[in-house]
């Protein structure tokens, strides 16, 4: 099952945040598992339900008045901030084994969460998700190899370079919008990045310094929890590395969804979403088990050699093999090479110019650089060494 997402980063909007006012109908919405209570939330890693500084300006109160449409809950963690509409959905027989371990760790937390769940309700939905982006979050900072402690607050003269800020080297958090339609995303997405679209949106606001996706949770692959929250994953994903080191410029594309891929098909090994600009999203929606299809196109032939993936710079240029090959590489280099990788990630993400700038002007030729020197491989000797780990799968 395949979901389609855009990626639309700006790094010249500027909009400047106005002080966050009460969240709308805040007093009239308490929640039935923490009951808003500051010390509960603060024991679980969360801040608060509301007032919650998400979104280009206003904060929660300016996003849910400018689409009153929906009903939104909103749900600040350590490192995120959460909106979601989301309606109540009922667990399905098949959905019970999954949920389950996920809904006994919040209990441990929320002791209010009844033993037997039928329904996971709005206020349950988004605590749900808060809890399992922070557990990604801390996927993530173990791949790259990372903690909270190597990102100051701002950047440092002495020591490495690790960015401007906490959050991965960006200085605000990551923020994620779930619609429950896609009327009101298409029109979020219209005022503030000026462009309305149908499928998720990924954004930077850079004079906020805020990594952001509105996704619109309406088609029935995405609309219930099994798909959406792989499919958040993957978006965060493209998130995280972007804002790696400071968002200053796009990641390779190959190892920018190649990585997206491995993460999502860590949470689920049959949902992928493919990534594409607007007007070029790839039609054939592919093989259900890319494992399977790896090893195919190895007989086959087919693998898109590393050279080709290197020079292919944007989402909408990557063929079907294209995106399942740079899965493949991704999760050789993760499974085979952890620390190299996290070396790898660092790498490509920290460079400097010689006056001590991010500077991503070749990626190619740095990439070929960090290849020899943390491998001594070149390109062809990296498509060698892939394959042969898929021969002994």
């Amino acid at each position: 099952m395949h979901r389609h997402a855009k990626t639309i980063f700006t790094l010249t909007l500027g909009l400047l945040a106005a002080a966050a006012a009460e969240q709308r109908g805040a007093k009239a919405k308490v929640c039935p598992y923490c009951q808003n209570d500051p010390e509960l939330l603060a024991r679980a890693g969360l801040v608060s339900h509301g007032p919650v500084d998400i979104g280009p300006a206003g904060g929660s109160e300016a996003l849910a008045n400018s689409l009153a449409v929906s009903d939104w809950l909103f749900l600040e963690s350590e490192h995120l901030r959460w909106g979601s509409s989301l309606a109540s959905e009922a667990v399905k027989a098949r959905d019970k084994k999954r949920l389950a371990a996920e809904l006994d760790a919040l209990r441990e937390l929320f002791p209010e969460i009844p033993k037997r769940i039928k329904r996971l309700d709005p206020y349950l939905r988004l605590h749900l998700m808060a809890w399992r982006g922070e557990k990604f979050y801390a996927r993530f900072q173990d791949l790259l190899g990372v903690s909270d402690a190597d990102f100051p607050a701002a950047r440092q003269n002495d020591g490495p370079y690790m960015g401007n800020g906490r959050f991965l080297g960006e200085k605000d958090k990551f923020e994620v919008l779930i619609h429950v339609n896609r009327a009101t995303h298409k029109l979020f997405t219209s005022d503030h990045m000026g462009v309305a679209v149908t499928d998720s949106l990924r954004w930077h606001f850079p004079g906020l310094h805020k990594m952001f996706v509105s996704i619109p949770a309406a088609d029935p692959d995405i609309r219930y929890d099994k798909n959406l929250y792989p499919h958040t994953v993957h978006n965060l994903s493209h998130l995280f590395l972007c804002a790696y080191k400071h968002f200053s410029f796009d990641p390779p594309i190959w190892l920018d969804e190649g990585l997206a891929h491995a993460m999502e098909h860590e949470i689920d090994s049959e949902f992928h979403t493919l990534d594409g600009e607007e007007g070029s999203l790839p039609d054939n929606k592919g093989p259900a088990d890319w494992d399977k299809e790896i090893a195919r196109l190895r007989r086959r032939g087919k693998l898109t050699s590393f050279a080709k993936l290197l020079h292919i710079q944007a989402f909408g240029a990557l063929t079907q093999d294209d995106h399942v090959t740079a899965y493949g590489l991704v999760r050789f280099l993760i499974d085979k090479h952890p620390k190299k990788f996290a070396a790898f990630l660092g790498a490509i993400k920290g460079n400097l110019d010689a006056e001590g700038y991010p500077d991503g002007s070749d990626l190619r030729g740095l990439q070929r650089e960090q290849l020899k020197y943390l491998w001594d491989w070149t390109p062809t000797t990296l498509d060698r060494a892939f394959h042969a780990w898929i021969d002994t799968r």
